[in-house]
């Protein structure tokens, strides 16, 4: 049976973003520098490795996501650390949007429209496997809400954002996670996984 797991990088105090200027909460922010030590690098592949499938807002595929990793794939074409680059650009994605079609196509995108249970389980069925989300901040506290979220694999950074967005909220209250594995790596970022 399909999963949908969320990955998101966080801070110490659980933001996903920061408002204060300056903040250095994030080890990695997606740019050419990675200072991820190998072991955080292998499991970050190992994710990408056993998913069938992206799930992204609308917003991430419009501000280049895609895009961006797919330079990323093409500037590492034979570096097995970037492996995770090149399954973001063979993997089918699906784009959850409540807007209708977007103005341009992505590649191997499909956009799903309607309610959020529907677009995930459309979604799960398509990939007959299971579906790495990488948010927005936005989707995943909807899908976090909705309950729809099998597994969460929060990669905590050793930093603190002070004020920003967070994907959780008094709205989670009620929700309990298993505890399925906890990994410190080398750099500093602790990986934790918990599932329904």
């Amino acid at each position: 049976m399909s999963r949908l797991i969320v990955s998101m990088q966080v801070s110490i105090d659980g933001f996903v973003d920061s408002e204060v200027p300056g903040s250095a909460w994030q080890l990695w922010n997606w740019g050419p520098e990675w200072p991820w030590s190998g072991d955080l690098r292998a499991a970050f592949n190992g994710l990408l490795a056993e998913a069938s499938g992206l799930v992204l807002s609308r917003p991430m595929a419009d501000e280049g996501y895609l895009g961006h990793w797919g330079r990323m794939a093409q500037a590492h074409p034979d570096d097995p650390d970037w492996e995770f680059s090149r399954a973001i650009s063979r993997l089918p994605v699906f784009v959850v949007s409540r807007t209708g079609r977007p103005e341009r196509e992505w590649p191997r995108t499909t956009v799903l429209n309607g309610e959020l249970a529907d677009t995930v389980a459309q979604a799960k069925k398509q990939a007959e496997g299971d579906l790495v989300c990488f948010g927005g901040a936005g989707l995943v506290s909807a899908l976090l809400r909705e309950d729809l979220v099998d597994e969460l694999r929060l990669f905590v950074n050793p930093g603190f954002a002070g004020a920003g967005a967070t994907v959780f909220g008094p709205q989670l209250t009620d929700r309990r996670y298993r505890a399925a594995r906890s990994t410190a790596f080398e750099c500093g970022v602790v990986e934790t996984r918990w599932v329904r």
